[in-house]
Order: structure tokens, then sequence, then C-alpha cells
């Protein structure tokens, strides 16, 4: 697995030359805000060589960092744990963000009062083929917070 790992950060580094920037960080070495995060023993790599905010390609976290730098830390984590939560249920978007929520409220990272942040990220976002629209996945959200 590691071997996979460090084939998968060469081939992203070389696949996009211009924008090098990333850094891998072993499993239990990374943080955002100062809080650390883990995700199993999966290890998690900061780069601009992905066209989102974060993902995951079951072997590490790829976060995004220009494209979380603005949100809330309480956001940021959300984001991780999402990604985090493919590793735990698969590839649907709902049981990641249900898996993401439940952490956030058992570990208390996400009170109730951050679903206003939430909110203003997703509300207008109209969803893909992948993720239902920013509505929807709310709503999802806030039945499985509370369950």
């Amino acid at each position: 697995m590691r071997f996979l790992t460090q084939l998968f950060f060469i081939l992203l580094l070389i696949s996009n030359p211009v924008r090098v920037s990333a850094q891998l960080y072993p499993p239990g070495q990374f943080s955002i805000d100062n809080i650390p995060l883990f995700c199993g023993n999966l290890p998690t790599i900061v780069t601009v060589n992905i066209p989102d905010m974060a993902m995951t390609n079951g072997q590490a976290i790829l976060l995004n960092p220009s494209a979380m730098a603005p949100l809330p830390t309480v956001l940021k984590l959300y984001i991780y744990a999402h990604e985090c939560g493919h590793i735990f249920t698969g590839a649907n978007e709902t049981y990641a963000d249900c898996w993401a929520i439940q952490t956030g409220r058992n570990q208390g990272w996400f009170p109730p009062a951050a679903f206003g942040l939430l909110m203003r990220l997703l509300e207008n976002n109209p969803g893909d083929v992948m993720h239902p629209p920013g509505l929807i996945r709310l709503q999802d959200m806030m039945n499985c917070y509370q369950n």
C-alpha cells in the first residue's frame, strides 16, 4: 500500500509539472488549523493539483489548500471527514456526508450552529452525477445529525 501511495504521489507530480506543489503527510502527522487529523492508516496529500477542494483515491486523502483556505475551520474539518467517510462507507456521497456529520457531532467539532456555515457552502450547489443538490444534501445531513 505504501508503494501505491508513493507511486500515485509521483504520478500526480509528473502529470502537471507546472503546478508542482504537493506535500505528503504520513498517517497521524497532518493537522488543519492546529487540529490533528487522521483517516485510519491513510496519508494526506496537500496539493493544488486536484480539481476540487478535496478527494480520495482510496490510498490517500487529497486536499487543495488554495480552495480550502478561505473556509472556517469547522468546514475544513467537515471536508476532510467527508473524504475520510468514503474510505469507510464507499463511493456513495450521501453516506460519506452522513459519516462526516456524525463523526463531527460525536467528536464535538461540529455543533448544530455549524449547519449555518454548511448551508452557505452548499445551498446554491446544483449537484452533479455523484452529488445530490446542495439543499438535499443539507437535509440528509441534518437527518443524520439527529440520528
